[in-house]
């Protein structure tokens, strides 16, 4: 006698009696949700032996249709009372070697092979080739570690046909989070504004590869327990969506000769607002209690004239240290390494770089990358990383060290500011 077990939340349909990894998600979910909602792993291989009998083990009553499979949201069964094929079980004839945990469809209960996290996945990941991207999330990859393991993210790719590709959102759900704390559009996220389409460049930290899209992203994103990668696009449907995601356990994090503990978290602080004239912009603020490093800043700047890059960039290591803190830089260019404007044009250093610029009479349009991998910014008790929108000079021509009353840099405007800057910390 079969027993059927319903879990919270309605995530699955689990029947004890049959193979523990087979199991019956809840509709519209894909084996990564599935799996992952009981604290395992999708396997990508189904194995019906070309019968449908795996659904009656699971205590599934359905019509079978024996048309091979042509899905990735199959085999499964069809609970959607919309759908033409309404209580069919399809997909299980010709099941391919292979399929894909991250495919779903709204009207469907997909079986799912999962199993518990085990120390030997010492490396992990996926890939998905010539998908779909859509304004809905798309869970794209999961993995738990087991126990006495933490796990890391070691690497994204994606491509995706130009300008399609600027309205992607990818997002990490590190540890069951409810809301992503990392959330970011490829471009941005490896130092690229305007979806400037020069290529091909690197760093070992991130890169692009191809005119259209080949996006890399490198970054190291520890986590203790589970970890959830999903793609949305803002705007439409686009196919010809092609990505990557890998990553492996107890892998070190070291920011230059800083070893980062294995507790620790990435975090990701973003701007996207227009600023006023001479008004500081915080960056990132970590809290006091906190030790860290800065490892990523990434800014991207419209404005009216290019005077913005007068702006020196600051640091507080306290929370209440007095301006103007450390100065790390005489002006927004020499942060990044450049000088006079970046007047050299476009670069690609390993510590920095600057991706694009376009300068006329009425916009300055510019994007730049800086690593503090070399020079690393630790901090011990929270920070503030902090820029300002154009600058002033003081009574003896000195720029940065005057907040206010001094003279103020050529023109500066308003400027619409993106940023993302990635800080590791921990207690």
């Amino acid at each position: 006698m079969n027993l059927i077990i319903s879990l919270s939340l309605c995530f699955l349909v689990w029947c004890s009696c049959v193979k523990a990894e087979y199991v019956l998600g809840a509709q519209g979910l894909s084996c990564t949700q599935v799996c992952l909602s009981m604290s395992m792993n999708c396997i990508p291989r189904i194995i019906t032996n070309n019968s449908a009998d795996i659904f009656t083990e699971l205590g599934v009553k359905c019509t079978d249709d024996p048309a091979p499979w042509w899905a990735h949201n199959q085999p499964g069964y069809v609970s959607g009372a919309g759908d033409p094929n309404y209580q069919k079980c399809l997909g299980y004839e010709a099941v391919p070697d292979g399929v894909l945990c991250s495919g779903s469809y709204p009207t469907v209960q997909r079986i799912c092979n999962c199993e518990p996290p085990t120390d030997m996945k010492t490396t992990f990941g996926t890939g998905l080739s010539a998908g779909e991207v859509t304004t809905d999330e798309q869970w794209i990859f999961g993995h738990v570690v087991a126990d006495g393991d933490v796990g890391v993210m070691t690497h994204f790719w994606v491509t995706l046909q130009n300008p399609d590709l600027d309205g992607l959102i990818v997002r990490y759900y590190v540890d069951g989070e409810t809301n992503a704390s990392i959330v970011f559009q490829p471009s941005l996220a490896v130092g690229v504004g305007f979806a400037d389409i020069t290529a091909p460049w690197g760093t070992k930290w991130f890169g692009k590869g191809a005119n259209d899209g080949a996006f890399n992203w490198n970054f190291r994103v520890p986590f203790q327990k589970s970890i959830a990668v999903t793609v949305a696009h803002c705007c439409g449907s686009y196919g010809g969506f092609y990505t990557i995601v890998r990553g492996g356990t107890n892998i070190p994090i070291n920011i230059g000769n800083i070893q980062v503990p294995a507790t620790a978290k990435l975090n990701q602080f973003v701007i996207n607002q227009q600023y006023q004239p001479l008004e500081f912009i915080s960056f990132a603020e970590v809290p006091a209690g906190n030790q860290g490093v800065v490892f990523h800043h990434t800014l991207a700047v419209s404005s009216g004239t290019p005077n913005f890059m007068e702006g020196c960039y600051h640091l507080y290591l306290e929370p209440n240290e007095a301006f103007p803190g450390t100065l790390l830089s005489t002006g927004m260019e020499d942060y990044y390494d450049s000088a006079w404007y970046f007047n050299a044009g476009e670069f690609h250093f390993e510590n920095a770089g600057m991706t694009h610029f376009v300068s006329t009479n009425t916009n300055t349009q510019m994007s730049a990358y800086r690593f503090h991998e070399m020079d690393p910014i630790y901090f011990k008790n929270g920070v503030i990383f902090q820029w300002r929108n154009g600058d002033m000079v003081d009574a003896a021509g000195i720029k940065c060290m005057i907040q206010t009353g001094g003279t103020t840099v050529g023109n500066p405007t308003v400027s619409q500011v993106w940023a993302y800057t990635w800080v590791y910390t921990w207690n």
